[in-house]
């Protein structure tokens, strides 16, 4: 059966920044209080992998001789292999940076020697490859958690997480948790990056948006300027959940959205224009319906045709 690779290459934070907000990244790792090893806290890529053989290859760009057992995943010092799904469907690989969701189980945490500032994700045949720069060579910390050890379809690989980070739930504020997520920030999580971890995902469509819309009610966002453009970002992300939403119905859906939000923190009845977090299950319930009424363009352009 042949191999098939597809990408997903972000270099945006949280997955719904753009250049902007790896910008602002930057510009917040260089303040004191944040004291993060890594310059980027947030998804910085993944990878779909098709392979003939169930085993992934994770680690430095030369490619491993190791021999692997029966276990979910093993080590060299310069790879991890990881059992996979095989040829049963594609294998999603996502890279952290900073900070990653504390989902599935772990199946790796130590150092991997890469060389050249890069690290590498293929099947183990040799067949494909895919590379993404790191923040430096040699040996660094690499943690590997796996959907379902020894039958994986979802990977996560966690880079640049300092040996004294923690786990803190997400949202931070309160109301239901989403997932843990292991953070090498300190002191109180980023909102925009708590935001970019709830939405880097396609599961669990409404809890995400709903924590989503927890953190855009924290009270540094309270301004109209800045609550529209996260709301927005937010809508844009809504575009991966419907084949024909275009970008004109994700910014309605987003001025929508911002409007719930507002109405939600005029009636807050402790009077700090925060949401409870039954409004905000109730405007991602709403968000999400108008998503599934979303107009079908393809059979709209079907019916156009002669």
């Amino acid at each position: 059966m042949a191999s098939g690779l597809r990408l997903d290459v972000r270099t945006r934070s949280g997955g719904i920044g753009g250049w902007r907000y790896v910008l602002a990244t930057v510009v917040r790792a260089c303040l004191p209080r944040v004291h993060c090893e890594g310059w980027l806290r947030m998804l910085t890529g993944a990878v779909e992998v098709y392979t003939n053989h169930n085993v992934l290859v994770v680690g430095s760009t030369g490619w491993p001789e190791l021999a692997w057992g029966d276990g979910p995943a093993d080590a060299d010092g310069r790879h991890v292999v990881v059992k996979t799904c095989g040829q049963v469907d594609h294998t999603r690989v996502s890279l952290w940076s900073g900070s990653m969701p504390v989902l599935g189980v772990l199946v790796f945490d130590g150092d991997l020697a890469l060389e050249d500032s890069r690290i590498c994700v293929g099947d183990v045949a040799g067949l494909q490859r895919w590379t993404q720069r790191v923040s430096r060579t040699g040996p660094q910390r690499v943690i590997v958690r796996v959907d379902d050890p020894g039958y994986a379809s979802r990977v996560y690989v966690g880079l640049n997480i300092s040996a004294d980070a923690q786990v803190r739930p997400l949202p931070a504020s309160g109301g239901p948790v989403l997932f843990d997520v292991l953070t090498s920030e300190r002191g109180e999580m980023d909102p925009a990056n708590q935001r970019g971890l709830a939405l880097d995902g396609h599961d669990s469509p409404h809890a995400r948006l709903a924590a989503a819309i927890s953190l855009l009610s924290d009270r540094s966002l309270i301004t109209t300027r800045r609550n529209g453009y996260e709301a927005g970002l937010i809508a844009e992300r809504l575009r991966w959940l419907s084949t024909d939403l275009d970008r004109a119905g994700a910014v309605a859906l987003g001025e929508q959205l911002r409007q719930l939000v507002i109405a939600a923190r005029t009636a807050s009845p402790a009077g700090d224009r925060t949401i409870a977090p039954a409004d905000a299950v109730r405007i991602a319930e709403l968000i999400l319906k108008a998503v599934a009424r979303a107009p079908d363009r393809s059979s709209q352009g079907a019916a156009g045709r002669p």
